[in-house]
C-alpha cells in the first residue's frame, strides 16, 4: 500500500529517489505525496518512516461544551501554525432534541474578531447522542496566523442542562 506521508530523518531536507523524484521535507520533518512504492521503498531506505495511521485534520477540540449558557467557551489547539478551518463537527449532545441554542465560533473572545461561524447558527439538527451536525462556515477561505484562538459562544442557550462535544477540522501550514 502506498502511504501519502512520511517522516524525514531531518526537517527541511531533500531526499532524492532512484526516479530521480526529489522529495523535500517540511519544517516538521513530513514530507508528502510520495509518486510511486519504489520512491517510498528508497526513501524508507533513507532512513524515513511511513506515519501510520496519517495524522488527522482535527485542529481544535472542546468536550462536553455547555450549550446552556453564553459565555465564551475556548477550544483547545492540537496543533501550532497558521491554519484554515474547512468544517466544524458537533456530536454527542447530552439532550435528546437540541431546540433552542443558536450561535457561533469566533477568533476573540465577546463574540469578537471574525466569526468563523455566523451567531445565527442553530443546533437543531442535534436530536441524539449519534447525530453530528455539520455547521455551515462563514469564512471557508480565510487563513488565521499561529496562535489564533477559537472560541464557542451561543447567543441563545439551550434553557436546560444541555452539552455536546465540538470538533474543528481544517489545514495548518508551516
Amino acid at each position: 500500500m502506498l502511504t501519502s506521508l512520511m517522516l524525514a530523518p531531518a526537517a527541511n531536507a531533500t531526499y532524492v529517489t532512484t526516479s530521480g523524484q526529489a522529495y523535500l521535507s517540511n519544517g516538521h520533518a513530513v514530507i508528502n505525496n510520495i509518486q510511486t512504492m519504489q520512491d517510498q521503498t528508497d526513501l524508507i531506505a533513507a532512513g524515513c518512516a511511513i506515519l501510520s495511521p496519517p495524522p488527522t485534520d482535527l485542529l481544535f477540540t472542546l468536550r462536553s461544551a455547555n450549550f446552556n449558557v453564553t459565555s465564551d467557551q475556548i477550544l483547545t489547539p492540537t496543533f501550532n501554525g497558521k491554519f484554515r478551518v474547512k468544517r466544524i463537527v458537533v456530536i454527542n449532545t447530552s439532550l435528546n432534541g437540541m431546540s433552542t441554542a443558536v450561535g457561533g465560533f469566533y477568533t476573540e473572545a465577546s463574540k469578537g474578531g471574525s466569526a468563523i461561524v455566523a451567531a445565527g447558527q442553530v443546533y437543531t439538527g442535534l436530536t441524539n447522542a449519534l447525530t453530528a451536525l455539520e455547521l455551515t462556515l462563514a469564512l471557508p477561505s480565510v487563513a488565521f496566523v499561529a496562535g489564533t484562538p477559537l472560541y464557542f459562544s451561543l447567543t441563545t442557550a439551550q434553557g436546560a442542562a444541555a452539552t455536546a462535544d465540538l470538533y474543528v477540522y481544517g489545514d495548518v501550514y508551516v
